[in-house]
């Protein structure tokens, strides 16, 4: 028989909660004809010095009444249609990508479906426009994101292959939450590894405690940086840095979130 964690069970329900506030498809339409999006950059904070090292790109949304719509329920959306999934993560990089802070590390979420999208070659779109930045003044890093089904772990490794073979820094996301992909290739093949701190306090704290001391001395062999997000207080910021991860996120640092709208 099968049982379910804490974990697991949380995730079931904010599944269900994301479902039943889908926006209705013609509001989805809407948004993306009228170009009602924007972007927030979130920082990325370097653990020893505590200072601003880089910035998280997000997507945001907005309806005709000017309110917020979730942007997890807007993309639940549109990969149901591919095309327009496609052609909207596509608009949303360049976004983020024209409004970027112009110092330290940019990190850009890339879903493994927008990519697809655009083809697995060297032609793929999304790879033109990183090439653009991938030798500015800051360092370009792209974070792949997955949607946790089984048949992602090729598909993930592929978006890697072809990313590095065009000189593009990764990021491997989720790593440690038991619905996320854990390879080992991809694993060595990243330049940075990141774990959210809520889904390891569902730990026990000694097992917790020794995910993160085999991560993060895993990382630092194969000369992988470590980034930890969901850090909202002073507590895990200090408990970060006592695991010795190299950067941080969380709403701990919000007041450092900038905000653009196209």
């Amino acid at each position: 028989m099968n049982a379910f964690n804490r974990l697991e069970t949380a995730s079931l329900l904010q599944a269900q909660r994301q479902i039943s506030i889908l926006p209705a498809p013609e509001d989805v339409l809407d948004i993306i004809i009228n170009r009602r999006f924007g972007v927030a950059y979130k920082p990325i904070i370097e653990v020893q010095s505590g200072e601003v090292c880089g910035y998280q790109a997000s997507a945001r949304f907005w309806n005709s009444d000017k309110q917020h719509v979730n942007a997890g329920a807007m993309f639940d959306c549109l990969h149901n249609n591919p095309l327009l999934l496609f052609h909207t993560e596509l608009e949303m990089k360049k976004l983020q990508l024209a409004h970027a802070p112009k110092d330290g590390m940019l990190m850009l979420d890339l879903d493994i479906d927008s990519f697809h999208g655009g083809s697995e070659s060297n032609d793929n779109p999304f790879l033109a426009l990183f090439k653009q930045h991938a030798w500015s003044e800051h360092e370009l890093l792209i974070n792949i994101v997955e949607n946790h089904n089984l048949s992602d772990a090729y598909r993930t490794q592929r978006v890697v292959e072809v990313l590095q073979q065009n000189g593009i820094s990764i990021a491997l996301d989720d790593i440690g939450a038991r619905w996320g992909m854990f390879s080992l290739s991809a694993f060595m093949d990243a330049s940075t590894i990141r774990f959210n701190s809520a889904m390891l306090q569902e730990l026990a704290p000694k097992a917790a405690q020794a995910m993160v001391d085999w991560l993060v001395s895993a990382a630092r062999r194969l000369g992988v940086k470590t980034m930890m997000s969901g850090i909202n207080s002073c507590e895990e910021f200090e408990w970060a840095k006592r695991m010795g991860v190299d950067c941080v996120q969380g709403k701990l640092f919000a007041r450092n979130t900038i905000l653009k709208r196209d």
